[in-house]
């Protein structure tokens, strides 16, 4: 993939990246250089070796520190050698962790893990989750070899027990284990005309939930005044109509054909097309590599270190789903807007004089529907008590099936009105945030974006939620960019998630790999047609297959490539999508030319890569499975 432009370098990739959040994560101050790493080597087991490679999770399965990862499992004792020659400023990055069966034995043996190099021990650590609780996580760890560097060296992974005649505690397991050469670069100061870019995504968020985007009464009164401020591009389109693809491709800037992370639910057993690769060049890495400090702050668990998407980011926290005492999922599983902020300006506060892009993932208005007591409307008369709740986890078996399930217009009806009321819950939030720039005197010099990964739906086309339909209510999303140097307006052509890396890195004066496909929208804008896809869509009559769209300023194309079935809708005309034209319309063979054309020119995506084995859970914890 020639979007990695050159070396595969992986700056805080996996482990690392584990490590410099949890150091960074407390509101600790900078250093002056900024610190990235190279991928070297991923050290990947022999078909000789004593292991197997699978999956466990040493701690429980939505902690981020905790869940479930690809390990390299080893009998006790054992050990792993590699030969290989160790670059200057190199480091070993790893993780290990023992999966025991969740009681507590203070009789078992540790389990020891042990690090040589050329026989120096470098590293170890004793673990033991059956006798203490705070084992029972992932420890990850860096080991330098800077004393190694530029000649040939045997690493050496050990793991033992502490004593041989009591049980062990569990299973070893090691985990992203790499070699990494260390890169220090100075820090872009921040400076009135160095802008920093502040993007904001809503995680579910609907454009015409929005007054500029004609919501009346509008549900967002401080968003209505930062678009009358900056540019609102009126059609921007998502990649995918659900979180896992459409968030990839804003951070790659390439199609979800090429990144391949579908997070396929038929694959979810082997953690298939979960992960991010770590090949694939981010926004956060392109902006590390110019000194720009880089942060995430994300409430989606499937925005997580876990499935890589925090690559390339200096800063990562992850506001974890918090279980109940008996190990269910709480009903109102994320933090909410003001918490997302507060854990960024925690960040900022001690870090305003440095240059900056940060990630904010925000998850009102995703379902459950809750927003705050002052914002929800009273339930009408005759309405189900968890549909009044705002809840629809009782029925997600229903709603996910083939057949759907319709729930009655009243009910529908106040379903939106609670999630108008969380899109008002998420505005007033970021008023607060553009208040609190402005006391740490960063609003004119910081570029805000706001956007979505995708919408949702109220039974438009017979269904609730997202993920299923390629229609304009979960595809539509809003984007709105303003602050120093933006020119107050409107833009009415099409836009897209893989714009957002180009666009960015203009902002930052960065420039792009030529041959990313997306377009700079603060530049000259070619007209171009949109592709879209998901894996695990709904034709109108239920039939599950693959659906793939094409959008052009007036047209919408829905295919099902493996069906050969399709659907074309009038945009110009027919806004709301109900009219079926591929029979009937002259273009339908064109589009459909068209869509094949554009799918072609895509690169394929990297081999798939065994990612967040715990995605079901986090899955089910936000309404996508059973």
């Amino acid at each position: 993939m020639t979007w990695r432009q050159g070396a595969a370098a992986t700056f805080a990739a996996a482990a690392g990246a584990a490590a410099l959040a949890l150091f960074w994560g407390r509101s600790q101050r900078l250093p002056s250089q900024l610190h990235t790493e190279e991928l070297v080597a991923e050290l990947s087991p022999a078909p000789d070796m004593p292991v197997s490679l699978t999956r466990f999770h040493p701690g429980h399965e939505l902690r981020a520190d905790a869940g479930m990862r690809e390990a390299m499992v080893t009998p006790s004792p054992s050990s792993l050698h590699y030969r290989m020659r160790v670059p200057p400023h190199a480091a070993l990055r790893f993780g290990v962790g023992v999966q025991g069966d969740g009681r507590r034995d203070a009789k078992t043996a540790d389990v020891r893990f042990r690090v040589t190099a050329d026989g120096r021990g470098l590293f170890a650590r004793a673990v033991n989750p059956a006798a203490r609780r705070r084992d029972r996580r992932w420890f990850d760890e860096r080991v330098d070899l800077g004393a190694f560097g530029d000649r040939e060296v045997e690493i050496v992974l050990e793991t033992s027990t502490s004593d041989p005649g009591r049980r062990p505690c569990g299973t070893a397991g090691w985990s992203h284990v790499r070699v990494v050469r260390d890169t220090r670069r100075e820090r872009q100061a921040a400076a009135p005309a160095a802008r920093n870019v502040l993007v904001l995504l809503v995680d579910t968020l609907r454009a015409d939930s929005l007054g500029p985007y004609g919501a009346a009464p509008s549900a967002s009164p401080t968003l209505d005044q930062l678009a009358r401020e900056g540019l609102v591009f009126e059609n921007a389109i998502a990649q995918a109509p659900w979180t896992m693809p459409s968030v990839a491709s804003l951070l790659t800037g390439v199609p979800v054909r090429s990144h391949g992370v579908t997070g396929d639910p038929g694959a979810l057993d082997d953690g298939h097309a979960a992960y991010l690769p770590d090949r694939l060049l981010t926004l956060a890495e392109h902006a590390a590599a110019a000194g720009i400090s880089t942060v995430g702050i994300s409430a989606n668990p499937l925005v997580s270190r876990a499935t890589n998407y925090a690559q390339g980011f200096e800063t990562f926290e992850e506001l974890e789903l918090a279980p109940r005492d008996d190990g269910r999922v709480r009903e109102k599983t994320w933090a909410t807007a003001s918490e997302v902020n507060e854990a960024f300006l925690r960040w900022l506060r001690p870090n305003r004089r440095y240059r900056f892009l940060a990630y904010l993932h925000y998850m009102e208005p995703h379902h459950p529907y809750t927003p705050p007591a002052r914002y929800r409307p009273p339930p009408p008369a005759g309405i189900r008590p968890r549909v009044a709740a705002g809840h629809l986890d009782q029925w997600v078996h229903e709603l996910l099936s083939a057949e759907g399930m319709l729930l009655p217009d009243q009910e529908v009806r106040y379903l939106r009105r609670l999630y108008d009321a969380e899109v008002r819950s998420w505005d007033d939030a970021l008023g607060v945030l553009l208040h609190r720039l402005d006391e740490l005197g960063l609003r004119t010099s910081t570029v805000v974006l706001v956007t979505a990964d995708h919408g949702e739906e109220f039974q438009e086309h017979g269904r609730l939620m997202h993920g299923a339909h390629l229609y304009e209510e979960t595809l539509h999303v809003p984007l709105v960019i303003a602050g120093p140097g933006m020119i107050a307006g409107r833009v009415s052509e099409l836009a897209q998630g893989i714009d957002l890396f180009p666009t960015v890195s203009a902002l930052l004066e960065l420039s792009p790999s030529p041959e990313l496909p997306g377009q700079n929208l603060l530049g000259a804008r070619q007209p171009r047609a949109v592709v879209s896809e998901t894996l695990n869509g709904r034709l109108p009559d239920g039939t599950g297959a693959a659906l793939v769209s094409l959008r052009t300023p007036s047209w919408k194309l829905i295919h099902a490539p493996a069906l050969g079935r399709s659907e074309l809708y009038d945009l110009e005309h027919d806004p709301a999508e109900r009219e079926d034209r591929f029979a009937t319309a002259p273009q339908a063979a064109a589009f459909l030319q068209q869509l094949a054309a554009l799918e072609a020119e895509a690169p394929p995506a990297p081999p798939v890569t065994e990612g967040d084995r715990d995605l079901r859970a986090k899955l089910r914890a936000l309404g996508y499975v059973e």
